[in-house]
């Protein structure tokens, strides 16, 4: 399950997984984000696993997303992956990413040094509709 919010100010949307992070989740996520982006246009992207207790999305399956064009497509994206699982694996996605021609997202272990890396100093990101 996710949550998504939208920093107008920094046209910044932040997508924070809560729980068991699934294959669904992802599949959800892009159907969210291709929504957004024809109401609002492209934005810059934060996803936040800070409150993912485990992964249940194979990593068959994060392989083949990692190699599918950026949904965001030439905007900046950061994952926040605090655990050492979650780190792991946002790196071998950005790895992909970046193989296959899209803009590779950083990764940093806080949401403060996603904010950092996004020059974002007072963050007000409202629940999107």
């Amino acid at each position: 399950m996710f949550d998504l919010t939208f920093d107008r100010n920094h046209n910044v949307l932040l997508a924070r997984f809560v729980g068991v992070f699934s294959s669904e989740d992802v599949e959800s996520l892009d159907r969210t984000l291709t929504a957004f982006i024809s109401r609002h246009g492209f934005a810059r992207g934060i996803f936040d696993f800070s409150l993912v207790e485990a992964n249940a999305a194979p990593q068959t399956f994060l392989t083949w997303h990692g190699r599918l064009p950026q949904i965001l497509l030439g905007q900046e994206r950061v994952i926040v992956a605090p655990q050492q699982w979650s780190y792991e694996l946002a790196c071998a996605y950005a790895a992909q990413q970046r193989d296959f021609g899209n803009l590779e997202p950083r990764v940093v272990r806080s949401l403060g040094d996603a904010c950092h890396l996004l020059v974002i100093e007072r963050p007000d990101f409202q629940p999107v509709p």
